[in-house]
């Protein structure tokens, strides 16, 4: 995934890992200080907050899932390549995101 994928997403590409991979192009693309820094600082910030929103309204299983297809789409990059660096990148990323997480509150308990 690069920075200017980002650009063009729709409502259904709004997944975590979608949305990490795309913060982290843009973080790299801001830190490169290609192109225009200030707009390349806009986006950076968005999708931050963008990240941070579906993080925190995440279910455990939503970033377990999540973090499982960031791993096939870095098992789909040739290994080695800047792709499959990248990817890995949001592997990693969401796989700490997960372990962050606590587990969920059983609900198989009955209501007093």
């Amino acid at each position: 995934m690069d920075a200017t994928q980002g650009e063009t997403r729709t409502a259904a590409d709004d997944s975590i890992e979608v949305v990490a991979g795309a913060w982290l192009a843009a973080e790299q693309l801001l830190s490169a200080g290609s192109g225009n820094p200030e707009q390349s600082e806009i986006n950076a910030r968005a999708l931050s907050e963008r990240y941070d929103d579906l993080i925190r309204t995440a279910s455990r299983e939503d970033l377990r899932l999540a973090w499982e297809a960031a791993r096939k789409l870095q098992a789909d990059q040739e290994m080695g390549s800047e792709a499959w660096a990248n990817a890995r990148r949001v592997s990693e990323l969401l796989r700490d995101e997960y372990q962050a997480a606590g587990p969920e509150p059983a609900t198989d308990e009955p209501a007093d």
